[in-house]
C-alpha cells in the first residue's frame, strides 16, 4: 500500500527520504542537491514529499515556489507517481512544472494533466530534454593553452553578463533568465566559491560553476564561452579540468546537456563523459481546460 508523506523538518526529510534515494547516485543528483541545500527551509517556502511502499521510500517530490517540482525514485516509482499526483490535486498544489528522469517525469506529467487538466507548454519554448552524463575518467583535451582558477569577488559584473548570455544560448525559462534571478544565481554561486574561469594570457575566456552534491559529488553546470571566444577548446578545458577535481575528491561527477544539442554532446562525449539517463525539465500550462 503507498503513502504520501508529507514534511515541515528539512533534516528529517533528508534523512528519511533525500539520504535513502541518493544510493543511485548520479540519476538523483538534482533531487538530493536541492534537498541537502534546503534542509534549513520551512513551509511555506518549500515542499517537500515522500512516497513510501510501507517502509521503503519509493519517490520523493521536492518544491521551493515558484520553481518546478524536483522528483527523484529508486528506480521503481511509476506507480508511485500516480499517488503522488493523487494527493496533490487533492490538497490543491499548484505547480509551474516538473523535472527529474524522464520516465519518471513523463508518468507524473500524464497523471497530473488527467487530473487537473493543466497542459505542457511548447516543448520547443521551455520544456527541455537533456541527456545526463557522468565521468569516471577524464580525457584531458589536447593543445589548449591556459589554465583553471576561481572566479575573483570583483569579477562578479563579468560572472552576471556571461550567466545572461547562458540563459539566452540555453533558452532557459523566463524566470531563469530574468536579470534579478541571474545576478542572485551568481552571488550565490561566489559566496560557496563555485564559479570558476578558464585564463589565458591573463585575461577569463570561459566560466563554469560547479554545484556540491551534500557530499557525495558535485555537478558541472553553467558551461559557457562568450561568442568571440568560442571555437578555441577553452569551455572543453575548464569542464575536464573542473571535473578532475571532482574525481581527486573522490567524489562523483556529472553534467547535464541539451538533448538537442549535438555539439555540446560531443564535446563531453570527447572528454569522457558517458550518458547515463535522460531528463526532462517540463513546464505548464494553465491553456484551455
Amino acid at each position: 500500500m503507498l503513502a504520501v508523506r508529507e514534511y515541515d523538518d528539512g533534516e528529517v526529510f533528508w534523512q528519511e527520504v533525500a539520504e535513502p534515494l541518493s544510493s543511485r547516485g548520479v540519476p538523483t543528483n538534482a533531487f538530493v542537491g536541492y534537498a541537502f541545500a534546503t534542509r534549513a527551509e520551512r513551509p511555506p517556502a518549500i515542499m517537500r514529499l515522500g512516497v513510501f511502499d510501507g517502509a521503503r521510500v519509493v519517490v520523493g517530490a521536492l518544491q521551493t515556489p515558484p520553481f518546478r517540482l524536483s522528483l527523484a525514485d529508486d528506480g521503481a516509482g511509476a506507480q508511485a507517481t500516480l499517488a503522488l499526483a493523487d494527493h496533490l490535486a487533492g490538497r490543491g498544489a499548484g505547480l509551474s512544472g516538473v523535472m527529474g528522469d524522464e520516465r519518471l517525469v513523463d508518468d507524473f506529467v500524464d497523471a497530473w494533466c488527467a487530473r487537473t487538466g493543466l497542459r505542457i507548454n511548447d516543448p520547443g519554448a521551455h520544456g527541455r530534454r537533456q541527456n545526463l552524463y557522468q565521468v569516471t575518467r577524464v580525457v584531458q583535451p589536447s593543445g589548449g593553452a591556459g589554465h583553471m582558477r576561481p572566479a575573483r569577488a570583483g569579477e562578479r559584473d563579468l560572472l552576471v553578463q556571461w550567466e545572461q548570455g547562458f540563459a539566452a544560448d540555453a533558452s532557459l525559462p523566463p524566470l531563469e533568465s530574468d536579470p534579478a534571478f541571474v545576478a542572485r544565481l551568481v552571488d550565490a554561486g561566489l559566496a560557496e566559491d563555485g564559479f570558476y574561469l578558464w585564463e589565458v594570457d591573463g585575461h577569463p575566456r570561459a566560466t563554469a560553476r560547479l554545484r556540491r552534491i551534500a557530499h557525495f559529488g558535485a555537478r558541472v553546470s553553467g558551461v559557457y564561452t562568450p561568442p568571440a571566444e568560442r571555437g578555441r577548446g577553452y569551455a572543453a578545458a575548464l569542464t575536464a579540468a573542473l571535473s578532475q577535481a571532482v574525481l581527486d575528491r573522490g567524489q562523483f561527477c556529472c553534467l547535464f546537456a541539451d538533448a538537442a544539442n549535438p555539439l555540446t554532446n560531443r564535446i563531453y562525449q570527447r572528454i569522457g563523459y558517458v550518458r547515463v539517463a535522460g531528463f526532462a525539465d517540463i513546464l505548464f500550462s494553465d491553456g484551455d481546460r
